[in-house]
């Protein structure tokens, strides 16, 4: 596995990998939300469908992997908790707490997803192709920020506090949590965030 000595990262590379859904989803729908007649909606919708999941599900695997992350460092080092080594939001007053608040993004992942799956049942005929795990996944994240408040006052591993969907982290060997470290920084070089999907919430 990686090596840490007195410290953790707060992020292990995800920045380099992540973007903005807002503005993705921006662009992709650009031309579609101008169209009025039916039928151009409907051929529209079905071009962009598979854009517009791929993007679904990067940006929730990006989410999960955060809390992947949160996870391995909680329940990894709960026996000699380390300093996180991190960006600017600690110490951060209540406004700029407010301001920067970390679940924004999956509220408006989860918005998305249903105005979608409205037209793809209104123009399609069908619902979303969206797994269930989807909405699961950025709910779960929407309650990790929620009890971390916003991750401000996380200093170390052992300020971090888990969602349910993750609280069998701690029951999960070294090794296994050392194995999903592996599988973090491996899906971070290769650039694909979406392969931590296929490990689910990692109930082993």
């Amino acid at each position: 596995m990686q090596k840490f000595d007195k410290t953790v990262p707060f992020d292990p590379g995800y920045s380099k990998i992540s973007f903005s859904f807002a503005n993705e989803i921006s662009y992709i729908m650009g031309s579609y939300t101008q169209l009025k007649a039916p039928h151009q909606k409907k051929f529209q919708l079905m071009k962009l469908e598979p854009a517009i999941l791929d993007l679904i599900n990067k940006s929730t695997a990006f989410h999960l992997g955060c809390m992947f992350w949160g996870g391995f460092i909680h329940s990894r080092f709960k026996d000699a908790p380390k300093v996180i080594q991190r960006d600017g939001n600690v110490d951060s007053d209540e406004r700029e707490q407010v301001e920067q608040e970390c679940a924004a993004e999956s509220k408006l992942i989860l918005d998305f997803i249903n105005h979608f799956d409205r037209d793809c049942k209104y123009f399609l005929n069908k619902p979303a192709k969206i797994s269930s795990f989807i909405p699961e996944v950025l709910n779960s994240y929407i309650e990790f920020a929620e009890i971390n408040k916003n991750f401000a006052k996380v200093k170390t591993t052992a300020d971090v506090k888990l969602p349910k969907a993750l609280s069998h982290f701690d029951k999960l060997t070294n090794e296994q949590l050392d194995s999903l470290c592996e599988k973090i920084y491996s899906a971070i070089e290769v650039g694909r965030i979406d392969n931590l999907l296929e490990l689910g919430f990692y109930k082993l």
